[in-house]
């Protein structure tokens, strides 16, 4: 019978094990229905003669951390959130890292294809998926909960053996290496308030005035979700913040008024969002791009994205590895180009598309 590693001594000898070996299989579970932070649940560990499942409830897990970050290769599938989890649990980011997902992508599989799928694919091997609504902070986890869980590393080393082979084919593993390298970097998990505020695309459709009433209030719900662990919708829901933007209230017998608000999240926040609204600047801090592109802003996006489609399908990979539409999107616009202008990306995109990211740069500086 499968068990949670429950007791710090054995996490020390867990943790040692992992520090000595060539590679560490890696994933996690977690749940974040009712809260603003995710709740680590539980961490899968594989190594070539272990195989744990720690449990995080009762332990301080930053021993293991601190062994995930030494020179062992760390295998995670589609692993930005489980890493996201880690550094937030220990203070640490595991290092290096191979992607599965990443690297099935690289040599041409869907780029958001499950751990499932890919291990069907390339081990000829089914998993069972049965356990993929588990409530995992739920304790006791029964035997078909805790073999589920060791299935998401079991198959981690064999697959990254297949992909390696098929990149090393191709010559793109210094690409893997490179995409890896970004999620090691703590900048991509921490608080932004400009990357918040582009969550929100509706708010392009205000006016100057209200975007900088609603960027206030994005704000200021965010430290309130913050500071009561609370998802953003339980403190005030979107649609209500766009409203209050849009059309500020007067008062507090105003807002008693507002479809969305009840009496008890105005008599808990009613002073504090007035407060917002009434302190908020005269123009937003982090303007949105505009709804719709502009003629010129559509050439260049287009032309862009020609561009891109048409090298992704000679090598035989999908365009959005090389850039999503929405950053096209939103460099036509004048955002920074990002990776598109450096590494193998930019060697894709060759001088074609350096001369594109040079037109548009070209153009918005002379607009400013």
């Amino acid at each position: 019978m499968t068990e949670l590693l429950t007791d710090g001594a054995a996490l020390a000898q867990l943790s040692t094990a992992i520090t000595a070996s060539p590679w560490t299989g890696l994933d996690t579970e977690f749940v974040r229905e009712r809260t603003y932070y995710a709740k680590l649940c539980l961490v899968q560990v594989a190594t070539p003669d272990t195989m744990a499942l720690v449990d995080p409830l009762p332990l301080d897990i930053t021993p293991l951390g601190q062994a995930l970050a030494g020179p062992g290769v760390k295998i995670l599938h589609a692993g930005r959130q489980d890493l996201e989890l880690l550094l937030q649990e220990t203070g640490v980011l595991p290092a290096p890292l191979f992607d599965t997902q990443m690297a099935a992508a690289l040599v041409g599989h869907d780029e958001q294809i499950g751990y499932a799928n890919l291990v069907a694919q390339l081990l000829k091997v089914e998993l069972a998926k049965d356990a993929t609504r588990t409530n995992w902070a739920a304790r006791p986890l029964s035997d078909r909960q805790l073999a589920y869980a060791q299935d998401d590393v079991r198959h981690l080393d064999a697959l990254r053996t297949a992909l390696l082979a098929e990149l090393e084919r191709l010559g793109r593993t210094a690409w893997l290496v490179e995409d890896c390298a970004a999620l090691n970097d703590p900048g991509l998990y921490r608080f932004s308030p400009e990357q918040l505020v582009r969550r929100y695309r509706q708010g392009a459709n205000l006016s100057p005035p209200a975007q900088a009433l609603f960027q206030a209030l994005l704000l200021w719900r965010e430290d309130a979700a913050r500071e009561a662990d609370l998802p953003r919708a339980w403190v005030v829901p979107d649609a209500v913040l766009m409203d209050l933007a849009a059309r500020p209230p007067k008062g507090r017998a105003d807002l008693v008024e507002r479809r969305g608000l009840d009496e008890r999240q105005v008599r808990r926040l009613g002073d504090q969002m007035l407060n917002v609204l009434q302190g908020a600047p005269d123009h937003p801090l982090h303007p949105w791009p505009a709804a719709r592109l502009d003629a010129e802003e559509e050439r260049l996006y287009q032309a862009l994205a020609a561009l891109i489609d048409a090298r992704a399908q000679a090598l035989g990979i999908q365009g959005g590895i090389v850039g999503s539409r929405r950053t096209l999107k939103e460099v036509a616009q004048g955002a920074a180009p990002g990776n598109l202008a450096r590494g193998w990306r930019a060697e894709v995109l060759g001088a074609e598309g350096e001369r594109l990211l040079a037109e548009i740069a070209e153009r918005h500086a002379d607009a400013t």
